[in-house]
């Protein structure tokens, strides 16, 4: 079977799964920070891409303008595409047009979604659910156009979040319910969004989506995953909400919301449908309390409050380091029991599985192995804007991922990001960045307790000293910016092709490293060869496991003198 031929296999299996269900429903975990709950006054906003079908290629988008009355095609833009590039099996007009802004701003965007515009404003996604009666395949957009359009015309957080309302309103939402974290050097929103039902269509007088968003008040963190998180709405405070019009009324009208009950409206609660605990609330949970561990004793996981305050101001170190949690050190820690292993491997395969006629599914964790790329979006006040915002991304997991940045200013993406080197599913590179990470990330599951804290140790030299020189390598950007705009941002286009490569090559030897060093299951260290056979502690649960004892004389499994 020929590459094309597969292709357009995949096209037509795409349509027909994205018009059954939501592709993103097995993913993401987004964060929402403003400028008041952090250490250096950014604004943050994360996205952890893990549907495991999400194409992983990025773009940079030059700003255009257009003659008045220009028409633009919207295009089929799915958030899967079954391991092949995007382009290949979609991004084809559906015959939809709607008028295209005079002038559109510059950005980065992976295939699938905008993240960062030339004017400081940042994205985050996370699809949320929602009732299956609000689906409508009628409107002519997704998440990902609305993503796009906020990037194009969006100045600032507040206008972005208009644009995309605006616009789902009028041409109408198909996609599932959706959540993007919305931010610039201000403020941070969470924006929530769900189809107008089985019936409307392009042209009628109610509103095309129901949508609501609201501000995280500073010195807060929010945070959103695979369920919607607004909460009450309050209709008469613009300063903190912004909606679509109708909302409180259509869900009186269905029966969702009865006023007589003296309960104030809840989005959530009415209008959408309250979080699976296991899958959802536990990672807004683990977010919350990893930033306020004083919530521990506070906060009611089966009724979390759509934001809550940080103890400590949050520094970029540790909005990545939250994006490789795996639970560590609660009662829910994937390193630990028979299904972590003999090594102690946090990470569980996609999958559901059958014990005693009961179904089970993996603890769902911040970070999951089947995740193609995360991102963490830095917004700045007070800078130019070639410099106040960076887009940090790595492909894969945050667990194996390097992270590096991009800036606004840039005017090109290194070809190991884009569809010219990434390569995909069906075509292994050296030249790729995500096939160095990808290709790292997969042997370190042989034996993750002795390689992982070797991964990080190495990969400490490369991001954490870029995370560390930020300010002194910025203050050294603003003052060539400042005698030549031209001359910096070839400069920091350089400095981020150039990491690209130099990353790129490091995974490689980080992965030749430990190629060598855990040959044949030994370990090779300080001139010696060591035997390292299996932790005391697992042979023991699993031999109590497997035999009810420890002793297990007389079992053709293993030898031991007899009795």
């Amino acid at each position: 079977m020929n590459r094309r031929y597969k292709m357009m296999l995949a096209a037509c299996t795409i349509a027909l799964v994205m018009a059954v269900t939501a592709i993103g429903a097995l993913a993401c975990t987004s964060i929402a920070l403003p400028p008041g709950s952090t250490a250096d006054g950014s604004s943050f906003a994360t996205h952890t891409a893990d549907s495991g079908s999400t194409p992983w290629e990025f773009y940079k988008v030059p700003a255009a303008k257009y003659a008045p009355g220009t028409m633009m095609d919207i295009l089929d833009i799915p958030q899967a595409s079954s391991g092949y590039q995007l382009h290949e099996v979609a991004m084809k007009p559906t015959g939809n047009k709607i008028p295209q802004a005079t002038e559109t701003y510059g950005y980065i965007k992976s295939g699938i979604f905008g993240y960062l515009n030339e004017q400081v404003v940042g994205i985050g996604e996370t699809t949320i659910g929602g009732r299956r009666e609000l689906a409508n395949q009628n409107g002519y957009l997704d998440i990902t156009h609305l993503s796009m359009f906020a990037m194009e015309r969006g100045k600032t957080a507040r206008e972005a979040i208009k644009v995309m309302g605006s616009l789902a309103e009028k041409y109408g939402y198909s996609d599932g319910g959706e959540e993007l974290s919305v931010i610039d050097g201000k403020e941070a929103w969470v924006f929530e969004i769900i189809g107008p039902g089985p019936l409307w269509q392009v042209g009628d007088k109610e509103p095309g989506a129901f949508w609501v968003a609201q501000r995280v008040k500073d010195g807060n963190v929010a945070a959103s995953t695979n369920h919607p998180v607004i909460d009450v709405v309050d209709f008469n405070n613009p300063d903190e909400f912004m909606f679509a019009p109708g909302i409180k009324e259509y869900a009186i009208a269905q029966g969702w919301y009865k006023p007589e009950s003296g309960e104030p409206f809840s989005w959530r609660k009415h209008f959408m449908n309250n979080p699976r605990i296991d899958y959802s609330a536990r990672r807004i949970w683990r977010i919350m309390t990893l930033l306020n561990p004083d919530l521990l004793a506070t906060l009611d996981v089966t009724n979390l409050p759509f934001q809550a305050p940080v103890k400590d101001k949050v520094t970029l170190a540790k909005l990545i380091s939250i994006q490789r949690d795996h639970y560590e050190g609660t009662e829910f820690d994937m390193t630990q029991g028979l299904g972590a292993g003999p090594w102690n491997n946090p990470r569980r395969f996609l999958g559901a599985y059958k014990a005693d006629g009961i179904t089970y599914t993996p603890q769902r964790t911040i970070n999951v192995q089947r995740c193609e790329y995360v991102t963490v979006v830095q917004c700045r006040a007070g800078l130019p804007n070639e410099i106040a915002g960076v887009l940090w991304m790595t492909p894969v997991c945050g667990d194996a991922g390097w992270f590096l940045p991009l800036y606004t200013g840039i005017t090109e993406l290194n070809p190991s990001l884009t569809i010219e080197k990434c390569g995909d599913r069906f075509e292994f590179r050296r030249d790729s960045y995500r096939w160095a990470i990808s290709s790292l990330s997969t042997y370190m599951n042989l034996k993750w307790s002795y390689m992982y804290p070797d991964v990080c140790a190495i990969r400490d030299k490369y991001e954490g000293e870029l995370v560390r020189n930020q300010a002194a390598f910025e203050k050294s950007v603003l003052e060539l910016y400042n005698k030549d705009k031209a001359a910096a941002i070839k400069y920091l286009t350089d400095f981020c092709s150039k990491n690209v490569d130099t990353f790129r090559e490091a995974v490689w030897q980080t992965l030749d490293y430990l190629v060598w060093k855990y040959d044949m299951g030994f370990v090779t260290e300080n001139g010696k060869v060591n035997g390292k056979g299996y932790p005391a502690e697992w042979i023991d649960k699993l031999f109590k496991y497997n035999f009810g004892t420890s002793d297990i004389r007389g079992w053709s499994n293993y030898v031991a003198p007899t009795k």
